[in-house]
């Protein structure tokens, strides 16, 4: 009887076995083609994200329990054996991937604030001159005519000026881009940065607990909603999340004991603490508000040998500042020669941006995007304070310092102000890697006890499930659809350059798109006082300009109530001049219709 039970278990389990790689082939065709659905006898079948894969997962563990014990080590050694060639594999597969992502699906225009505000800026870099010089506007007799001439991204300086409102580090980066591979490299900035995030976590990961964890961690960045939507946009906080992670590598690099006889010279430790503190340096550049999170690679770095050999430790710190404080000097001058003062930002007061109220709505925000966007199980890396040594030197003191780091960010954020899309997690990117890797490490370290071969199978499941958690959120939230979206801004700007008049004023929202493709001046009807649109434009034209407006749909409205007793806005009740198909539309300012059918604005592509 027991030999026949025996058999039977066999079998179960070959089956089981057999039904996991059907499962995984599946959920590769799935990755591969991105899901599909049908309909069999009125019953719909689906597939999507990576869910076969997780019942592949679940199969091999349920066929892995139905084997003897000698089986089961005898598997165990040859997975553990096969995995350490493909994890480096896998990472490398879904850098690469999220690479080509950006490339072909992220944003390739300099649309909205940001985006203008930081191409744009890279622009001036490249020209040499960060001052916008606008001598028309000391004739302009309204009120605010300064503001009213300046696009989103930018603020007034002296004399008839504009200067940008961003810090220097990305459009720097993007400068370096354009040199390297021409007019599309501000674009490439943030898909190369991404890639490069992947890499660094599975080295931190590896790191503090092995390559497994470092490998799930990795892929937990690589599928993460925040991490790929970011990518795709020409903005900072992906940049500044792979610069503060490759500081805290290189200083735990640094920091990490070795034995005796595998132990680096100390001045291989050196060069790894000043790489660190450049990295950091770099990182506040890009985002200069983060700039107290240079205090934890700095004491990564130093803390393992404070007590034995303080002199040791204060040289390490020393060479960190000294590779970190050039760059914080260069945002100093950089905020004095623009702003006046060494600690005034282009946003303005702090006060205005940082208060003990925002405090309350940015508790309750923050988690639950966290906790939306990435599922539950991320959280697990508040668990890590409490886990026991690691079977790694040092793991311990690593966590630690992580963890604060992790609530560091958050608390760079907590008094900032409060926004009410999930996407602005964006904010605290910087602690992703970081927090992954805990959450990882927890479940990897915390199941020890149980033995490798539930470790094993514990990691495996927990990284299938938040992964698909992930990426299925990531495609309910359509982040491959920014690109397409996006490119509005370039088209209208083009549209202009192409088909209005070269003396043409442009009221718009599109402020800083349309100067980008066009040269044309703009107006910004959301800074021009309500009682002034009628002489505005009567003036503009009196001066031999042609004024032109730009709406949104959603636009329109807010342009009648913001000018409610104007009498030009008769030309919103005629039909406009052209048409964008994502609800843009060009009108004329004049007294009379000038088109019954409006012209398609075509849809184009390219960098630039």
């Amino acid at each position: 009887m027991a030999a026949f039970d025996a058999a039977r278990r066999r079998t179960a389990s070959r089956v089981l076995f057999g039904l996991a790689a059907g499962a995984a082939i599946l959920g590769i065709a799935v990755l591969w083609t991105g899901g599909f659905f049908t309909r069999i006898y009125g019953v719909r079948i689906s597939a999507r994200g990576v869910r076969p894969i997780l019942f592949a997962v679940l199969f091999a563990a349920a066929g892995f329990r139905l084997q003897d014990r000698s089986a089961q080590d005898a598997f165990i050694a040859r997975f553990l054996r096969w995995s350490k060639p493909l994890l480096p594999s896998m990472v490398g597969t879904a850098s690469a991937a999220l690479l080509i992502a950006g490339a072909l699906y992220g944003t390739q225009s300099a649309g909205g604030s940001d985006g203008y505000g930081y191409i744009s800026q890279s622009k001036l870099w490249r020209a040499g001159d960060l001052r916008v010089h606008q001598d028309f506007v000391a004739s302009v007799p309204w009120p605010n005519a300064d503001w009213t001439f300046t696009p989103l991204g930018y603020r007034p300086s002296d004399n008839h000026t504009l200067v940008p409102t961003y810090a220097p580090g990305l459009p720097l980066l993007m400068t370096l881009f354009t040199g390297a591979v021409g007019r599309c490299g501000p674009y490439l900035v943030n898909p190369v940065c991404g890639a490069i995030l992947i890499i660094l976590t599975y080295a931190l990961g590896s790191l503090v607990s092995g390559r497994g964890v470092g490998t799930v961690a990795a892929l937990m960045v690589a599928s993460s909603p925040t991490v790929l939507y970011m990518t795709l946009w020409p903005l900072s906080d992906v940049p500044a999340a792979t610069f503060w992670t490759a500081s805290l590598l290189l200083a735990s690099r640094a920091a990490m004991p070795r034995p005796p006889g595998s132990a680096p010279p100390e001045w291989r430790r050196t060069a790894l603490i000043a790489g660190s503190g450049a990295a950091a340096g770099v990182a506040v550049a890009i985002r200069p508000n983060l700039f107290p999170l240079a205090v934890f690679p700095a004491a990564i770095a130093a803390w393992p040998i404070a007590r034995t050999a303080p002199l040791r430790a204060t040289l390490r710190m020393a060479t960190f500042g000294i590779a970190c404080v050039p760059f914080v000097l260069f945002v100093a001058w950089f905020y004095n020669n623009l702003y006046g003062s060494p600690l005034q930002s282009g946003y303005g007061n702090t006060d205005s941006i940082f208060a003990w109220e925002n405090v309350r709505a940015n508790l309750a925000r923050y988690p639950r995007w966290l906790w939306e966007s990435q599922g539950p199980l991320v959280f697990l890396f508040l668990l890590s304070p409490l886990l026991s040594d690691g079977p790694l030197p040092a793991s311990r003191m690593l966590r630690r310092w992580f963890f604060t780091f992790v609530l560091a960010v958050f608390a760079c954020y907590l008094w900032y102000l409060p926004f009410d899309a999930w996407w602005y997690l964006r904010f605290l990117l910087p602690a992703f890697p970081v927090m992954f890797v805990l959450a990882a490490d927890v479940v990897w370290s915390g199941t020890r006890r149980l033995g490798l071969q539930r470790q094993v199978v514990a990691l495996a499941v927990f990284a299938v499930v938040v992964v698909d958690y992930g990426a299925t959120r990531a495609v309910e939230l359509d982040a491959l659809g920014i690109g397409d979206g996006e490119q509005k801004y370039a088209d209208v700007g083009r549209f202009v350059a192409s088909r209005l008049p070269a003396n043409a004023v442009v009221v718009v929202q599109h402020s800083g798109s349309v100067r980008y493709y066009s040269g044309r001046r703009t107006l910004r009807y959301d800074a021009l006082d309500a009682d002034w649109l009628d002489r505005a434009i009567a003036y503009l034209r009196a001066s031999g300009f042609e004024p032109y407006v730009i709406l949104e749909r959603w636009e329109i409205p807010k342009f009648r109530e913001r000018f409610p007793t104007q009498q030009s806005l008769g030309f919103i009740d005629r039909p406009p001049l052209a048409v964008h198909s994502r609800d843009v539309y060009v009108y004329g300012t004049g007294t009379s219709a000038e088109t019954d059918v409006p012209q398609p604005i075509p849809h184009t592509t390219g960098c630039e």
